[in-house]
């Protein structure tokens, strides 16, 4: 969301577009905010009580020492490469974790850089940490986007504390302000699967963000 208000990524391109070898995966359709707000339809499953469920070969893909007779993909964007599509981009939301890892790769091959370099830079270096945060990688050194960062707690809570100021803290401005109130304004509760989520009635969801849509308009 901070790259596309900053005019770096255009929302309605593809991942494809961005990431020419993702043009035979479920991705290459797959726009920016359809990404950004987990309206992909994926043929993927994070049922972690399924031992045959698909997040199982991502997270076998991104083991960083793999078995001598191991034969399947060898690094997370290799596993992203062989997700299949399964109905239409943008009809509902649900929520997946790779979502965010093809991001990351969109973001690395736009930017030129990491997502832990890039991270440091536009956030944590900003923020005046107290000290370094760091991601899981796999075996080729490519960054867990979608949940390895690991970070000190009062560092992550000033993390919190920018968002809670709608981007601004430590004396300047670390987030476009428009990035909070898209995150607030305009979290789609129409496609939000209440079947699924039974307990967060109302919500809605924006830009990697849960968004409770309550009188606080409180999101995480």
């Amino acid at each position: 969301a901070f790259l596309v208000a900053n005019g770096v990524l255009d929302e309605q391109k593809t991942a494809g577009y961005y990431v020419p070898e993702l043009k035979h995966s479920a991705f290459a359709d797959a726009t920016i905010r359809d990404l950004l707000d987990m309206k992909t339809a994926l043929k993927y499953s994070e049922n972690y009580s399924n031992p045959n469920a698909e997040v199982f070969i991502f997270s076998d893909a991104g083991t960083p020492c793999h078995p001598t007779d191991y034969e399947g993909p060898t690094h997370y964007y290799e596993y992203l490469q062989t997700v299949k599509k399964t109905g239409e981009h943008g009809q509902r939301f649900a929520y997946k974790t790779i979502n965010v890892d093809v991001l990351g790769w969109v973001i690395s091959r736009v930017t030129d850089k990491s997502i832990p370099d890039l991270i440091s830079e536009l956030i944590w270096q900003p923020l005046g940490t107290h000290f370094d945060g760091y991601y899981q990688v796999d075996s080729y050194g490519i960054a867990f986007a979608g949940g390895g960062f690991n970070a000190n707690l009062r560092d992550l809570a000033m993390f919190g504390e920018m968002l809670r100021n709608k981007g601004h803290f430590n004396g300047k401005q670390i987030l476009p302000a428009t990035v909070f109130y898209d995150i607030i304004e305009n979290a789609d509760n129409s496609t939000f699967d209440n079947d699924r989520y039974p307990n967060l009635k109302g919500w809605g969801y924006r830009n990697m963000w849960w968004v409770t849509n309550n009188k606080n308009k409180a999101f995480c």
